[in-house]
């Protein structure tokens, strides 16, 4: 038996949640009847967050319990047990945090150079910065929002936006 369509609040590795205690939820793939799950949860690093241990339970979901800060990311990996009591494969899925406090947002909302007249149409704003890295990037996160409309690029290509 193996755990399929691994999801956290409802989205397949979501990014950027606000859900301080998310759920985690699966189906389940051959088998007759799940009879029990085993989670566990990682950091980014490959330490152990939290483990679950065997929870005797056919529900196909369970509450993540640690706290968890901004920008966390945690990777878990989830187990099934059939009617026979056998165990399956691990599958595995990961959520991201995003920033869950008024004091993790440090940059500065830039706008354009005018006064706005509802009554009046604009063109649409292009704004940019150049910046250099002092040394390699191993990791970034972009916070961006534009009522919906926008396009980012970095190193002059167009960046995947998830």
């Amino acid at each position: 038996m193996k755990a399929i369509r691994l999801k956290t609040e409802h989205l397949f590795d979501p990014l950027g949640i606000d859900i301080r205690h998310p759920r985690l939820m699966w189906n389940c793939e051959g088998g007759i009847k799940q009879t029990a799950y085993e989670i566990i949860a990682l950091n980014a690093d490959g330490a152990v967050l939290w483990e679950s241990g065997r929870a005797e339970s056919d529900a196909m979901h369970a509450e993540y319990p640690k706290p968890l800060a901004s920008r966390e990311r945690v990777n878990w990996k989830v187990r099934l047990y059939d009617e026979n009591g056998g165990a399956g494969e691990w599958s595995e899925a990961f959520f991201e945090m995003g920033l869950l406090q008024k004091t993790d947002w440090t940059a500065k909302w830039i706008t354009g150079n005018y006064s706005v007249n509802k009554k009046e149409r604009y063109p649409a704003d292009c704004f940019r910065k150049v910046f250099t890295a002092a040394k390699p990037v191993k990791r970034a996160r972009l916070y961006i929002t534009a009522c919906g409309l926008y396009e980012a690029r970095l190193g002059g290509k167009r960046s995947a936006i998830s």
